[in-house]
């Protein structure tokens, strides 16, 4: 008697797990592709140029579109990438870590300022996972995040979560990779380039997911 009461939770388990699955939406994209190619050429004092040099910014095959720019306020220099990626619940087609920051040609890579961090209103700051890389002739400051829709993640662990809701509950799949990569001079420099990076990740987290956006 025991042994068919399992059974039958068993069975009934699997009817409406197939029940779910038939009934569910159709995953779909929440990112409209256009928006990217629209990305400002000037984002506050900053003009750019397009293109990002592969050994500073490196592309990732699986990114279904992507802006590269170079920007320059002055003698200052940033590369930017804004990347959309889609079927991000297939394990083969997820963004590598290997692929957000150089690997050629590098000495050193070591953890980034942790002073570095987002405003997203009306959540609390967001520390943005940064490194800086040593490579043969320079040194450069990389920082990034992962953005679903107008929600950004810094943690990868956060993401991954946050992703898999998104699979289940809103049917969406698709996210966004946001790079900003600037040169590191001396010591005394590393202010102005977190201040460089702070202003740009403002402008562009502004530009991508505008204020009111769900």
């Amino acid at each position: 008697m025991r042994t068919g009461w399992r059974l039958g939770v068993i069975v009934i388990l699997f009817a409406g797990t197939a029940i779910i699955l038939h009934t569910a939406r159709p995953v779909t994209g929440s990112v409209n592709p256009v928006s990217l190619l629209a990305l400002p050429a000037t984002l506050g004092a900053w003009s750019s140029l397009d293109g990002v040099p592969e050994d500073i910014l490196p592309p990732d095959p699986n990114e279904k579109l992507s802006v590269r720019r170079t920007y320059r306020n002055g003698a200052q220099v940033a590369w930017i990438s804004v990347a959309l990626f889609v079927g991000q619940e297939n394990e083969t087609r997820r963004a590598s870590i290997n692929k957000i920051y150089p690997q050629r040609s590098v000495s050193l890579v070591e953890p980034g300022p942790s002073t570095l961090t987002l405003t997203v209103p009306p959540t609390s700051p967001i520390k943005l996972p940064a490194v800086i890389i040593h490579q043969d002739s320079r040194r450069l400051l990389v920082a990034y995040w992962h953005q679903i829709g107008h929600r950004v993640y810094g943690n990868e662990y956060g993401f991954r979560l946050a992703l898999m809701r998104e699979l289940v509950l809103a049917r969406h799949t698709d996210t966004l990779l946001i790079r900003i990569a600037v040169p590191v001079g001396t010591n005394g420099q590393v202010r102005e380039n977190l201040d460089a990076v702070g202003h740009l990740a403002a402008s562009l987290y502004s530009t991508l997911a505008p204020r009111g956006s769900q």
